[in-house]
Order: structure tokens, then sequence, then C-alpha cells
């Protein structure tokens, strides 16, 4: 079904939607009860697969920091997300509700995510404390780097052993930026 949207956008039918899930439309409809909801389905399924690594802090903030930065970058390169970054782009202006939605159900929720574990990390002494949306924000904006500028102006892809090099960067440079206090630190022991 991704493919599907990706390669219809907002136009999809749940007429193709079904047929492409060998299913009847009845069926999706008492199942999700509209496109907007299966949409969201999908979106939060992606969700918890990119922020499946965010756990506990056993082991400090940067291993489950990389993994999800891998994870979000690796997402954001698979052909069908490109194709539907685009065309949901494209055609945003003629179904702004149905935008306004894909930014709440994924990239807002996805930003809260982060955000909330960041703060975990900074209540933790973890991380310095800091506004923790405005560091999820940071954070995406350097692991996304020109990736939507390439995406924008069909340009190739990072390969995945340049997405991973850059994740660690980006994760790297954040926790020197949010690396926490040393007199804090030695309170903590």
């Amino acid at each position: 079904m991704r493919a599907l949207m990706a390669e219809q956008g907002f136009r999809v039918s749940m007429d193709a939607l079904a047929q492409r899930a060998g299913c009847s439309k009845q069926t999706l409809y008492s199942q999700f009860g509209s496109k907007h909801a299966l949409l969201r389905d999908l979106m939060h399924e992606q969700l918890q697969l990119t922020t499946a690594r965010l756990g506990s802090f056993e082991d400090g903030v940067r291993a489950p920091l990389q993994a999800f930065a891998e994870e979000y970058l690796e997402r954001l390169a698979e052909p069908d997300v490109v194709a539907a970054c685009r065309l949901f782009s494209a055609e945003s202006p003629q179904f702004p509700d149905e935008a306004r939605g894909i930014w709440r159900d994924g990239g807002k929720r996805l930003h809260q995510h982060l955000a909330q574990w960041l703060s975990q990390a900074m209540q933790s002494g973890l991380l310095r404390h800091d506004d923790p949306h405005a560091s999820a924000e940071l954070l995406f904006g350097m692991l996304l780097g020109l990736d939507l500028e390439r995406v924008r102006f069909a340009e190739p892809q990072r390969l995945p052993a340049a997405r991973r090099a850059w994740a660690s960067r980006a994760v790297d440079v954040f926790l020197r930026a949010f690396a926490p206090d040393a007199h804090a630190a030695r309170r903590r022991c």
C-alpha cells in the first residue's frame, strides 16, 4: 500500500488500495474507517519502526541515538518514501488538509517522540538541560543535511555506508553540543 500511495499520492482511492491489498473496499473501511485512518495507521507503523531503538539509557545515549539516526535515514531513502515525499509535497496545495494530516501523524509525532526521549536523557543528566523540542529539531536538521534538497531536485541519494557515516557524524556533533555540564556530571557520581 505504501508503494501505491507513492504512485498516486492523495488521489489514491480506497478501491485501488483494496485491490492492492487483495481485499474488498468494505474490508478496508471496516478495519480502518477511512483513507485518512489507513494512512495514519501506516505512518504509525513506520514511526514505531523508526523509534524502536530509542529505549533505555543503560549504555548511555550514543548507541540508541545512533541506531535511531541510521534507521531514520534508511527509511527516508527508501524509494517509495522518496517518491511519496515528492508527490505529497507537490500535491499539498491542492490537498492542504491531507498534507497537514501527514505532518501531524508523521513528522510531528516523530519529533515529539524524539523530544520526549531527549527530555528523559536530560532529566537523567546524560545530556545538558535545554529545550528538548528545539534539541530534537536541531538533530533532525543535522541528520537531514541536504538530503531533502537532493530528493527535491532528483539528485542521487547517499549510499547506505555514506548514510551511516553521516548519521554518526550528526550524532557526534549533537552529543558534543548537548554534553552534560561537567559540574553536574560530577554531582551525579
